[in-house]
């Protein structure tokens, strides 16, 4: 399978907030544009995401995939670095691997 690009454009700001939430979850901005057209193939529906005008089952469905896509957060990272927490990481990925 090739990888293709897909390329938006916002704010500076929008992104760098939006980096912020993704980040907290563990996910990074690929991650979640993929989560999102998983989504749109899966519902083959684009209404969920704002196109036309959204109803109260818009809003309901839209709220059920971000519940969906919740992602637990491990506290052992609260008092570390972000360098800490790449190097953490790092080392579960080789251990995991078993490097």
């Amino acid at each position: 399978m090739d990888d293709a690009m897909v390329t938006g454009r916002m704010s500076a700001e929008k992104k760098e907030a939006g980096n912020r939430v993704l980040e907290r979850a563990g996910l990074n901005a690929s991650q979640a544009v993929n989560m999102l057209y998983d989504r749109l193939i899966k519902d083959q529906n684009a209404s969920v995401i704002g196109m036309g005008r959204a109803t109260k089952e818009d809003w309901e469905k839209a709220a059920r995939i971000v519940d969906s896509v919740y992602i637990p957060i491990d506290p052992k990272f609260d008092n570390m670095t972000r360098g800490e927490i790449k190097l953490a990481r790092y080392e579960a990925r080789c251990k995991a691997k078993g490097l």
